[in-house]
């Protein structure tokens, strides 16, 4: 057994319930992977894991450093609840009295622990900031992830490339090519690769200039469609994230321009990105060269419209996590795994951004990605 990954800070132990399937630190933690919530506590020497008999087995087989012990072992057996409950019991039966606990712990359980005499104080978030370091495994499972994506993109730009073109409109062998008809196509795609998506944005013309709208109907001809697909691999439980920006049909000279600079931001931030980097100027260098190129960000005729979103973000167990390359100020360390994601939006010209994964590194970044830029198609 281990000890626990925080500092208690005069706590007994750390106490965290839920399931892993939706909790990054709780599969962090134990590496189990589990639909319905369980019992997780460390102390500074030894930790626990508390689940069904259902889970039994495979808990024993799946936990990382830390006893399984079984939540029948501690139910109640008479007519009177014992105080706190079947977490009481477990409490009092490995003599632990103040627990730290996550700030997401729930409310109702809390109240019961303190109810029965237990102490409880709440951790400041991140609870595991070593947990936006990846350790070569964790960057491994990252890039299968991303090759699924890389994978999905093709398919979706083989859709879109093989359309025709009819007035303003993308016409499929069944009628008009749709948002939705792209997007299947794309999660078929990442099933084959173990993986598997949601939220996938198919998103062209004007639905573009929302940078996290999904996309819906008819996909536009002469307009850029951007396409961000962040997939989940099943079995590693990591993400990929790609996002490209296409044209079927004529390129204006204003889309490929816009293009042109989004491109050319992102290369600058790729080129910047570093151990010991602040990630506030590599996303104010951002800023400053899109306004050089003269492309205003802000409140525009009643909405938001230029660069108003980061540059960039952490990925792993989940896909937005530690660090954010953005305004406040944030030393980008080795190890980490960053997006690098800058666009610009614009209501009747359209929206642009262009992602990839890196690693950082001492002396730069390693990109995860490998698929091409290319506007039209």
């Amino acid at each position: 057994m281990t000890g626990a990954p925080v500092d208690l800070n005069g706590a007994d132990a750390l106490l965290m319930v839920g399931d892993s399937e939706r909790n990054a630190d709780l599969f962090w933690a134990t590496g189990f992977r589990a639909p319905d919530p369980f019992i997780y506590l460390a102390s500074t020497d030894a930790a626990w894991v508390v689940v069904k008999d259902l889970e039994l087995d495979r808990a024993r087989e799946e936990v990382r450093g830390a006893e399984v012990l079984a939540g029948s072992r501690y139910e109640a057996r008479g007519d009177e609840p014992a105080a706190g409950g079947q977490l009481g019991e477990i409490l009092r039966s490995l003599q632990l009295r103040r627990l730290l606990v996550p700030p997401d712990f729930p409310v109702h359980t809390a109240d019961d622990l303190r109810a029965a005499g237990f102490g409880l104080a709440v951790a400041e978030p991140p609870l595991f900031p070593q947990r936006a370091i990846k350790s070569e495994e964790e960057v491994a499972a990252i890039a299968q992830a991303q090759k699924g994506a890389e994978r999905a993109m093709e398919a979706a730009l083989a859709m879109i490339g093989e359309s025709s073109v009819r007035d303003d409109l993308l016409l499929g062998p069944e009628g008009p090519l749709t948002s939705e008809a792209v997007r299947r196509r794309i999660h078929h795609v990442l099933l084959d690769c173990d993986c598997h998506g949601e939220h996938t944005i198919v998103a062209g013309g004007e639905q573009a200039i929302d940078p996290h709208q999904g996309g819906h109907g008819p996909l536009p001809a002469h307009q850029p469609i951007i396409i961000d697909i962040f997939p989940r691999h099943s079995v590693s439980g990591y993400f990929g994230d790609i996002t490209r920006t296409v044209v079927r049909g004529r390129v204006s000279a204003e889309v490929q321009r816009l293009h042109e600079v989004v491109a050319a931001a992102q290369q600058g931030a790729l080129e910047s990105i570093r151990d010991g980097v602040d990630g506030a100027e590599v996303h104010q260098a951002v800023i400053r060269g899109f306004a050089s190129a003269g492309y205003e960000s802000g409140e525009i005729d009643g909405r938001m419209q230029g660069f108003f979103h980061g540059t960039g973000h952490g990925l792993g167990l989940q896909i937005h996590e530690a660090p954010y390359i953005s305004r406040p100020s944030c030393r980008l360390e080795t190890g980490q795994v960053v997006t690098v994601e800058p666009g610009l939006y614009y209501a009747g010209l359209g929206g642009c951004r262009i992602e990839d994964l890196v690693v950082v590194e001492e002396g730069g970044c390693r990109n995860l990605t490998t698929f091409p830029k290319t506007l039209s198609v």
